[in-house]
């Protein structure tokens, strides 16, 4: 499997003609990071525009198990199954980052979806691309072990437009023991007993609570992975 398919990370998407077209047929919302802005239940009556910022968008049962479908960043669209199938949304969406939405109405979506080329090439990539990551990811819990889903993740996180500092790459996103259990599909516990393992061979270190990635192991990783 090539290592981009493995992220639930999507790549940033933005377009300014589509960024403006949206801007003139939308209401703008704010928020901060950290917030939970949509729960299961709740009727959309349209789509969201990201306009900048980042989006988590995940399930949880009755236990407060949860797991992640995938991180949304500035130029992507979410909302569009449950707007075309007329459901209401299954997920919890929350800011990662301070983030700025554009909610188109269902109104004016379907307008532009008869309309607007550039809008309804936007919402059928946004879609497809969404289906194609929950593919991979389930084949990656399926047949991949736990180990290996972690060191896919934080490779897949790993801030290439910064140099290694003595050989050490930075993670372009910070997560804690149990977000990294969310995402993987696994216990707390399990996660830190990995990490642990990492850091004693060598693939990764912590430095101010910050997870950094040793750049030989790295590049070893991403040969190794872009052969499956």
């Amino acid at each position: 499997m090539p290592m981009q398919n493995t992220s639930l990370t999507l790549p940033r998407l933005y377009n300014e003609e589509l960024d403006r077209l949206i801007e003139k047929n939308s209401k703008r919302y704010f928020y901060p990071a950290r917030t939970i802005f949509s729960v299961p239940g709740d009727d959309f009556n349209g789509v969201f525009y990201i306009k900048s910022g980042r989006t988590r968008h995940y399930m949880a049962n009755d236990d407060g198990l949860e797991k992640v479908l995938y991180t949304l960043t500035d130029g992507w669209l979410f909302g569009e199954m449950a707007f075309y199938l007329g459901r209401k949304t299954g997920l919890y969406s929350q800011t990662e980052a301070d983030t700025v939405l554009y909610k188109i109405s269902a109104e004016k979506c379907r307008a532009l979806l008869d309309e607007s080329p550039l809008f309804r090439d936007a919402f059928i990539r946004c879609l497809a691309h969404k289906i194609l990551i929950t593919r991979f990811e389930i084949e990656n819990i399926t047949f991949n072990p736990c180990k290996e889903r972690i060191i896919r993740l934080l490779c897949s996180a790993v801030d290439k437009t910064q140099p290694a500092e003595s050989g050490w790459y930075e993670l372009k996103v910070k997560y804690t023991h149990y977000e990294l259990g969310v995402i993987v599909g696994a216990a707390r516990v399990t996660v830190s007993k990995i990490l642990v393992e990492l850091m004693n061979e060598g693939i990764i270190r912590s430095v101010n609570r910050k997870i950094q990635f040793n750049a030989d192991r790295y590049e070893e990783y991403m040969e190794l992975f872009s052969k499956f």
